[in-house]
């Protein structure tokens, strides 16, 4: 399927990014590492990493700049050196010794079928394994995908452990660099499908993928968990989704009914259950106002953004 490179955008991972650096780059032929002025430990777990392995290259900001800003750096080095497919990975995520040979055969099965391929998601920290939505218009649902085989065009993919293919992205463009962090794959997502790519998730290939300070609790009968974020992160949550509404919702109107649902379980549980809840509330109905007018994003304090990523 030709060569891979791989991004990897850092911030504050601490020194066992090391490990899980030599864990990729056993499965692609070159790893680009950006790291968003991480703290010591992860800056010289990053150096240490980058003099053991000649394929590992490292591009160091000054402060962080954001997911998106960063994933765009990574993906001007590797589109262009050349290579073939781009994967995309999380600083906390740790794949499969086998995934990326995995999603490679969905490649050689099924020559140009899709152009991004995903692996099957698994929260090791809580037991968890999500669901992808799948489905057009208003008819969706949400379900794992399966252990074995291939589930096509889910209506989005996360981007950690994303595969995709240097034509097609060259062709959807850079991340949105004014959503900062989250929302990002969703958004990258739509315009992919909207480009004319398919996007595949093979059962067999696995992705272990963190969510940060997750807690869970019980409710008639049931465990829910909280995600523990920031204010500041839940305010860039609401304000991004708020604005892949405005200009998806005729698209994927059964994802954004969803989606609407989806915020108000998360400020019901913020509100319960998280620390400093009804700020964090707060912080939500602003981003979400601010995310329907379309008002610009404020400008995050420095480092602070994606400290809970």
């Amino acid at each position: 399927m030709g060569p891979i490179g791989a991004v990897v955008v850092t911030y504050n991972a601490g020194p066992g990014v090391g490990d899980r650096l030599r864990r990729l780059s056993a499965q692609v032929d070159a790893v680009v590492v950006v790291d968003n002025g991480s703290d010591a430990a992860t800056v010289e777990a990053l150096r240490a990493a980058a003099a053991d392995d000649p394929a590992l290259r490292w591009i160091g900001n000054p402060d962080n700049r954001g997911l998106a800003a960063a994933q765009n750096q990574g993906l001007a080095a590797v589109l262009g050196a050349g290579f073939a497919w781009v994967l995309l990975m999380d600083d906390d995520s740790t794949p499969a010794p086998d995934m990326v040979a995995v999603l490679a055969a969905v490649e050689a099965a099924r020559p140009g079928a899709f152009d991004l391929l995903a692996p099957r998601l698994r929260y090791p920290d809580i037991g968890r394994v999500p669901g992808f939505v799948t489905g057009l218009g208003w008819r969706v649902r949400k379900a794992p995908a399966p252990i074995q085989g291939v589930l096509e065009d889910p209506v989005f993919v996360i981007a950690s452990g994303s595969l995709i293919r240097a034509a097609a992205a060259r062709a959807v463009g850079p991340m949105r660099e004014d959503f900062f962090i989250d929302y990002l794959d969703v958004d990258y997502s739509f315009r992919l499908r909207r480009a004319g790519g398919r996007i595949a998730v093979a059962g067999a290939a696995v992705l272990d993928h963190a969510l940060g300070r997750q807690s869970a609790h019980r409710l008639l009968g049931r465990t829910v968990w909280t995600s523990n974020h920031t204010a500041f992160r839940y305010h860039a949550m609401a304000r991004n989704r708020a604005r892949l509404w405005r200009g998806w919702a005729r698209v994927h109107p059964g994802w954004a009914l969803q989606d609407m649902a989806a915020l108000l379980a998360q400020i019901l549980r913020v509100l319960l259950w998280e620390a400093d809840g009804r700020a964090k509330a707060g912080a939500i109905l602003r981003g979400l106002w601010r995310g329907l007018l379309s008002l610009p994003a404020a400008r995050p304090a420095a480092r602070s953004p994606a400290a809970d990523a």
